[in-house]
């Protein structure tokens, strides 16, 4: 993807943001109890963390502008971080609804802020996360996931056959190529050769995916030979690598066909289309 497309996104966050504040300073008491798709949380606790993660996020992408360290916002390690992190979750929670969507507006304006001081040639500057450094670039699909998700978690809580707002779907998918990547690195796996081809439709998208080893690396190349192809819509490719769908639900579905060797391409979905 250009630079361009990524900046393109930082409004989506914005207007995401926008949109679920609204929609979260109009529940009432049952809507916060409902549970979510995320086991063990109700809408208060998706809400509390997102809010949280905005202040993660605006600490991480600041400091890589600035050009200082890179280090958690809470803690002096990531075993810290989560630690705190999860205090100042529950520290939300016990504020009245009204005070902690205040918490998200103002933490959600303080990562916006940071988000639109990004410019092209900040994109490969690296923050911090407990999972190791991340590009810039990377940072905003991050937060506009944690709106394009969590807001599906709450809804799908509620509502099963509820669907990630087309909006969503549309911004995440020009950062699901480099997810991909970047998960195949983070998560537990063989080491096998091959080249992949990934196609979306709803929208319409491309990109190839080459495995050597126990490093992944993605381009919009879609010319050659693969070894496997793997489709799906634009919403199956999110929920799977986010880890909100099961493979064999989608396969059976007809939202997601793998074609070639399929073997070798299990082993990559395997990695990738798992739980998060």
């Amino acid at each position: 993807m250009t630079p361009d497309v990524y900046l393109s996104r930082v409004s989506l966050v914005r207007s995401e943001t926008a949109r679920l504040l609204k929609i979260w300073r109009g529940f009432g008491e049952d809507d916060w109890k409902t549970p979510s798709f995320c086991p063990g949380w109700d809408a208060a606790n998706v809400v509390s963390h997102v809010t949280t993660g905005a202040s993660f996020y605006a600490n991480s992408v600041n400091r890589a502008l600035d050009g200082l360290p890179p280090e958690p916002l809470y803690g002096k390690d990531a075993k810290e971080f989560h630690a705190l992190r999860r205090q100042k979750g529950e520290e939300l929670m016990a504020l009245p609804r009204g005070e902690m969507m205040d918490a998200f507006d103002s933490s959600a304006a303080e990562v916006q802020k940071a988000l639109e001081r990004i410019q092209a040639g900040d994109l490969e500057k690296l923050g911090y996360h407990p999972r190791g450094l991340v590009r810039l670039d990377a940072w905003i699909g991050l937060r506009l996931v944690e709106m394009v998700v969590h807001d599906w978690d709450i809804r799908r809580g509620r509502d099963s056959s509820a669907r990630v707002e087309t909006q969503g779907v549309e911004g995440m998918l020009a950062f699901i190529p480099a997810n991909q990547a970047r998960f195949f690195g983070w998560r537990e796996k063989p080491p096998f050769e091959g080249r992949f081809l990934f196609r979306s439709k709803s929208p319409e998208a491309a990109w190839s995916l080459r495995v050597s080893g126990e490093k992944a690396e993605e381009s919009p190349d879609t010319a050659g030979a693969f070894d496997a192809e793997i489709g799906a819509d634009g919403e199956a490719h999110l929920l799977l690598i986010f880890g909100r769908a099961e493979r064999e639900a989608m396969k059976k579905a007809d939202r997601l066909q793998v074609s070639g060797n399929v073997d070798l391409a299990m082993k990559l979905l395997d990695v990738l289309y798992t739980k998060y």
